[in-house]
């Protein structure tokens, strides 16, 4: 299980097919064989991690793939998305000479060269889009919205229309998010947690409020995390 990060990934698969399997069905699954890119998540994903894993992956934070892809990155909020269904013989050009490079290094040189020609013809995030980003990233939790749609001397709905072309998410909720990280981070791997400090600290109304959003972006309580939390933070073995 893959808790939402506000990240979107491109994913370049050099091994066996991967299975992404249905939340709350986890014998259901959709095959990916090649590519794809996974978009903002507002729940977990859970992924069967069988056979032979060998995958390429760009991780791009919220709004760092507009530029690359060039599509309003709503369509692909909660998806996961064949890449090549978007790109075409590019992305399969792609995947073939990195399957023929050498080592790792020449691997991340190809793809670093292929994002840097792909991003060289689009536009970056509008100055408006960047701003709030700034301002959400570095907020302790309590972001104010139309405040930053003041600040920025835009209306609230032409930044809602900014964030759903280069973002995927609403401010608000990318806002929720990027405090729900914010606690994983503060958890990192302590053997106990003082829940009631940490919901101050993470800009929580209370400790109540906390466990609801923890809820609704993971589907655990938080003590049922830590039980279930590996090396990897996000990254939850699933039984």
């Amino acid at each position: 299980m893959i808790l939402p990060d506000g990240a979107m990934e491109l994913i370049i698969n050099l091994g066996d097919p991967q299975k992404l399997c249905a939340l709350t069905a986890p014998t259901r699954h959709t095959t990916f064989r090649q590519s794809w890119v996974s978009g903002e998540r507002t729940e977990p994903i859970v992924i069967d991690e069988s056979g032979y894993v060998h995958l390429v992956g760009v991780r791009l934070r919220a709004g760092g793939a507009w530029p690359f892809l060039g599509i309003p990155l709503r369509e692909f909020t909660d998806q996961v998305v064949e890449l090549e269904a978007i790109l075409g013989p590019e992305i399969s050009d792609l995947r073939y000479q990195l399957g023929e490079a050498r080592d790792d290094d020449a691997r991340f040189d190809l793809v670093e060269a292929w994002l840097a020609q792909r991003v060289r013809a689009r536009a970056q995030p509008t100055r408006s889009v960047s701003y709030a980003l700034r301002m959400i990233h570095g907020g302790a939790g309590e972001v104010r919205i139309g405040r930053i749609a003041d600040e920025i001397g835009i209306s609230h709905k032409h930044l809602l229309r900014e964030f759903d072309r280069c973002v995927g998410l609403t401010p608000k909720l990318l806002a929720r998010l990027c405090a729900f990280q914010r606690v994983i981070r503060s958890i990192g791997q302590k053997a106990e947690v003082n829940w009631a400090a940490t919901s101050s600290m993470c800009g929580y109304y209370d400790q109540a409020h906390l466990i609801n959003e923890f809820r609704a972006f993971s589907g655990l309580t938080p003590a049922t995390y830590l039980t279930k939390r590996g090396p990897f933070l996000n990254y939850l073995q699933v039984d």
